[in-house]
């Protein structure tokens, strides 16, 4: 009997009635959070290789990258270089092989490498170039392509040996990839004694993944001392020979990974290698004296005295040292600049700035501190900058301003630092003598000459300067996407900021343009009409406000990859332009049941995989293993399959090799990519990778059959035959035929057709060597067995041998 007034039960009813909706909707929300797919999808360029040639050649190039669709588009930026419109035929080199592991349970990404040429002009402008890719699932970031002047070797595998150096004549730029885990890169090279030999390894001012180490061996053997410095995160090494003779140089990673995108560039030499310029800049339009600090190969730096042009344009510039030595950055002005004096270390012999002014100065010793006097009225407010250069220099500058008394009114150090300077806006409290002490945040423990900085004093002037996150834009067709934009306000500059894009294709609009006053970031978005056309475009951002009567525009500058975390690059790492890609929306989506299957190793086991086929496209699709996993999958692959034009479902072959690791996974998720080439309804032609939605999840059982040699016949010998006695151990789970072939045979050995009939466990291979073979001492025969079970599954096994033969 219900007791309650008939108000508290309907009360209780609709509760009820709540906690079963909100029941239904968590349910929903982990279910969506369950099959999320756990993988990112936007194509990524990763490498390019070799990153570089010397002008007056053609480069074939190996273009590395992920979840990218075949004839992907290739774009070069840059005066004097030049490429097809699309990457070629899928492609790989000859890699070192890496030790196997127990797999992992972290994210792994498997990248794929396509053919291209690149033709450098004989006039190409020494430096950096850049490159993009774009299809119709989005373009990439800008990477850097190196035109050089040397001659260009190529390295190739076997060389991770001393026995295996290749040889390289000075001076050269060789071409490298730690391939393997195990990789090692040997080299080896005449030198003179007296010479200064100059090892220069860029990996990391490529964007590269590799963290180089190197190693100098000398004709006896032994390791040879040598300065041993870094730019950035990359090594810079140069010795004195002291004999005449061959020496080596070795190239590997400081951890044991490897891959295709572990990419260098080594250049070695008897050039100088300067290492920091000082002064570091000079006003437009002159011409100074600068002194260029080498590695002297003996541990102290080598001073070359040159005179410098300075370009007539504010900004910076990079400059060829003398000697033919490397280039490195220099800034070119709008202030008068001097350089500060070596006796200006306390308040007492502090130096007169007579501002506005650009004073370069270096914190030669590890307690060195620079001083300076400046005179300052109550009524003009300043600006005072510092600024460690070039980027990847040492210096960690702190400014702090002092009053005649040596009372501290303010400071800033590089903790605080924006876009690598730091900077104090400064109302003097009143006419009269202050002081600007410069000192390094690591006094007293790190000083030297490479320890450089920049420090610009003037009065206030209201400015401001556009930046942006990423250089390129992702914009699906009837959506949006957006674009980080940081605004720096300098001498009080509150005005308000107009964003204007230049380059937009039609379809395109822009929403967030408005940057309101003292507002210092915004989110730039890019807006796609549902019909516009899918390409990709450069485009140019500007900002335009009106301070103090006057309209100001500024150029947004951006930052390719091709630099280090510290900065460091081969070139200018900012550009002034981003590049725009309309994605086109996608035309299939992949499908598959995520829930556990049971598969044994040493199989082909079919998955169920679904295509949703949209928008009326019905052409065929290439599905292959994806280019990015949640985790290691232990050798498994996906042989690819090609669904025909129509079909909405198609058995995907997933082989287990049965070499894969016991217990140590508990299951394994597989995700499958598709790609297809289609004609957009401009008559375009469109490429497009689409990753599955959901992954293939197997759980592995025991081997049913193994594969083992009994016995050889006789020892080999060319023109012969010999008999390969076979086993193979079953289960009762199989009993079916199967067939015999020879895996990857060198060229020259062949065998003739042999198989394991039902139920039986011995077979005879009959194995031919021609006539005309060389000896090997080596060789290595790997047989596989395959059958078929119930169900589709194929059963595969192999076993290898080694045998020696000669004449």
């Amino acid at each position: 009997m219900n007791c309650l007034p008939e108000s508290l039960t309907h009360q209780r009813e609709q509760y009820r009635a709540w906690i079963l909706v909100a029941s239904v909707l968590c349910l929903l929300v982990l279910t969506e959070i369950a099959v999320a797919q756990q993988v990112p999808t936007d194509p990524t360029s990763t490498h390019i290789f070799p990153a570089g040639g010397r002008r007056g050649t053609k480069v074939d190039v190996r273009v590395g990258g992920e979840c990218l669709p075949p004839a992907t588009r290739f774009r070069l930026f840059g005066e004097g270089v030049s490429a097809a419109p699309e990457l070629g035929i899928a492609t790989t080199g000859r890699y070192a092989p890496s030790p196997r592991r127990k797999p992992g349970e972290q994210p792994i990404t498997y990248p794929r490498e396509w053919r291209s040429q690149i033709e450098i002009a004989d006039d190409a402008p020494l430096g950096v170039k850049l490159w993009r890719l774009s299809c119709a699932r989005g373009g990439t970031c800008g990477r850097p392509f190196i035109v050089g002047d040397l001659p260009e070797f190529i390295e190739s595998e076997p060389n991770s040996l001393p026995n295996e150096a290749q040889r390289v004549e000075l001076p050269v730029t060789i071409n490298g990839q730690i391939a393997g885990e195990s990789d090692l890169d040997y080299f080896r090279f005449d030198a003179k004694a007296g010479d200064v030999v100059r090892v220069d390894v860029a990996a990391g001012r490529l964007g590269s993944a590799l963290d180089p180490i190197t190693q100098l061996l000398g004709p006896d053997g032994h390791r040879v001392v040598a300065d041993d410095v870094r730019i950035g995160a990359d090594p810079v090494l140069a010795f004195r020979a002291t004999v005449t003779g061959e020496y080596q140089l070795l190239i590997s990673n400081v951890t044991f990974r490897g891959g295709p995108n572990y990419v260098y560039r080594a250049t070695v030499s008897t050039a100088p290698l300067i290492q920091v310029a000082f002064p570091a800049g000079g006003q437009s339009g002159t011409t100074q004296e600068i002194a260029f600090l080498a590695l002297s190969g003996e541990g102290q730096r080598r001073t070359f005295i040159d005179k410098v042009a300075f370009p007539g344009s504010v900004g910076e510039f990079w400059h060829t040292g003398p000697m033919q030595a490397n280039a490195i950055p220099l800034i070119a002005s709008d202030l008068r600049e001097e350089t500060e004096a070596a006796s200006n270390d306390s308040r007492e012999s502090a130096m007169e700035l007579a501002w506005p002014l650009i004073m370069n100065g270096q914190f030669e010793t590890t307690g060195d501190e620079d001083w300076f006097r400046i005179n300052c009225r109550k009524e003009t407010p300043m600006t005072i900058e510092c600024s460690s250069y070039p980027r990847w220099s040492p210096s960690l500058p702190i400014v702090v301003i002092v009053n005649a008394d040596g009372g501290v009114l303010t400071s800033t150090s590089a903790a605080q630092a924006v876009m690598g300077t730091i900077r104090i806006e400064w109302q003097p409290p009143a006419d009269g003598v202050y002081f600007l002490r410069v000192r390094d945040l690591q006094h007293g423990v790190r000083g030297g000459p490479e320890f450089i900085y920049r420090l610009r004093v003037q009065q206030a002037v209201p400015d401001f300067a556009i930046s942006l996150k990423s250089d390129f834009i992702n914009v699906v067709q009837g959506a949006r996407g957006e674009i980080d934009v940081a605004v720096e306000r300098r001498g009080g500059c509150v005005a308000p900021v107009e964003l204007i894009v230049e380059g937009l294709p039609e379809g395109i609009r822009i929403e967030g343009q408005h940057v309101a006053a003292a507002q210092v970031s915004v989110k730039l978005a890019f807006v796609a009409d549902a019909e516009a056309r899918s390409c990709d475009v450069t485009l140019r951002i500007k900002g335009k406000a009106e301070i103090n009567g006057t309209v100001v525009e500024r150029e947004a500058r951006a930052t390719h990859l091709g630099h280090d975390v510290d900065g460091a690059s081969l070139g200018p790492a900012e550009i002034d332009h981003v590049q725009l890609t309309v994605v086109h929306k996608p035309v299939f989506k992949l499908y598959c049941n995520e829930a556990y299957q049971y598969g044994h190793r040493g199989t082909i086991y079919p998955y169920l995989m679904e295509v949703e086929r949209l928008d009326g496209f019905d052409g065929p699709i290439q599905l292959q293993m994806a280019d990015r996993q949640i985790k290691d999958l232990d050798g498994i692959e996906i042989i690819e399959t090609r669904v025909a034009s129509g079909q909405k479902q198609v058995m995907l072959p997933l082989y287990l090799p049965e070499t894969m690791h016991i217990n140590v996974q508990a299951h394994s998720n597989v995700y499958a990519q598709g790609h297809v080439e289609f004609q957009d309804k401009f008559g375009q032609k469109q490429t497009m990778l689409v990753v599955s939605t959901m992954r293939c999840m197997i759980r592995t059982l025991p081997t049913i059959t193994k594969l083992r040699m009994a016995d050889l016949e006789r020892p080999p010998q060319p023109g012969g035959a010999i008999r390969c006695q076979l086993i193979l151990d079953r289960t009762s789970q199989f009993s079916g035929p199967m067939q015999i072939e020879l895996i990857d045979p060198v060229p020259g050995i062949t065998i003739q057709p042999a198989q394991f009939k039902a139920d039986e466990e011995h077979a005879e291979v009959t194995v031919q060597i021609d006539p005309a073979m060389q000896p090997c001492p080596n060789l290595s025969l790997k047989f596989r067995a395959h059958g078929k079970m119930s169900g589709d599954v194929q059963v595969i096994t192999e076993t290898q041998v080694s045998v020696h033969f000669s004449k």
